[in-house]
């Protein structure tokens, strides 16, 4: 988008309304939440043009819920287990980005079942027999990434 001069809030929110990434080019006085809502409904990872003051946890969930990469651009301190986990559902790259306290059992899994390649990030003492069984089944790639100790078990069962 070519970037323009901005006289109004109504401009502006006709331009993010016409195109997200118009966002990245507007000045800081246009970048209301009605205008940077608008950009974040188009394409969560509008996130990264919102100032921090905009970033709520309401905000912060639609944007994921939009698109879950944009988790990136959530503070860390609004990375909700809520937050986290509509992030998952949409994007299970998105593991990585979820605090260690908030990777429970239920939200690898998730990540998990989505995108085997997941297995990577889940900690070690979360590696169950059941989570590591899900990887395995969707592919057998998943075996260089188990435990051990759970390796030849579930090796045993998709053989």
């Amino acid at each position: 988008m070519a970037r323009r001069k901005f006289t109004t809030e109504a401009e502006a929110l006709a331009a993010v309304s016409q195109d997200y990434t118009a966002i990245a080019y507007l000045p800081e006085n246009f970048k209301t939440a009605k205008v940077c809502l608008e950009a974040v409904r188009q394409d969560g990872s509008a996130l990264a043009f919102v100032p921090e003051n905009l970033k709520t946890a309401e905000f912060c969930l639609e944007a994921v819920r939009q698109n879950g990469g944009a988790i990136a651009y959530v503070p860390e301190n609004l990375r909700t287990a809520e937050v986290c986990f509509e992030a998952l559902r949409r994007d299970s790259y998105t593991l990585d980005f979820v605090q260690e306290e908030l990777r429970t059992a239920e939200v690898c899994l998730e990540a998990v079942r989505q995108n085997v390649n997941a297995l990577k990030s889940v900690l070690e003492s979360l590696k169950t027999a059941e989570l590591c069984f899900e990887a395995v089944k969707n592919t057998r790639s998943a075996l260089q990434f188990l435990p051990k100790e759970l390796r030849e078990e579930i090796e045993g069962k998709v053989m």
